[in-house]
């Protein structure tokens, strides 16, 4: 990678950011750690508090779901060339915690045109 390039954690961080819904967020509160494997992955914690999210690099020790990907692979679901789901079934995205929250927390993100 050349001297300027973002990681995928720090794209991600910055895509999830950018498309977080606060709106729909209000009255729901978790906190998910998304491990990206490969080369330019690692960690990120979204904690999510009535429609406010805060993302840190790492790990949180009180989390309620864990998202395990590759980091192209969800690069590629954020940019809509992947489907999160069908990954899923495949086996390249693994889930830790409740499967709902995580269904709960793609509804909190959303692509903007």
């Amino acid at each position: 990678m050349g001297a300027g390039a973002s990681t995928a954690v720090e794209a991600a961080a910055e895509w999830l950011g950018k498309h977080f819904d606060a709106e729909a967020a209000r009255g729901f509160s978790a906190v998910c750690t998304l491990e990206l494997t490969g080369p330019t992955g690692g960690s990120l914690s979204l904690r999510i508090v009535d429609g406010v999210l805060t993302i840190v690099p790492g790990t949180s020790s009180r989390r309620d779901a864990v998202i395990r990907v590759d980091a192209n692979d969800f690069l590629d679901v954020l940019a809509g060339r992947a489907n999160g789901e069908l990954l899923h079934m495949a086996g390249r995205v693994r889930l830790e915690g409740d499967p709902a929250l995580v269904v709960k927390l793609q509804t909190l993100f959303r692509r903007r045109v």
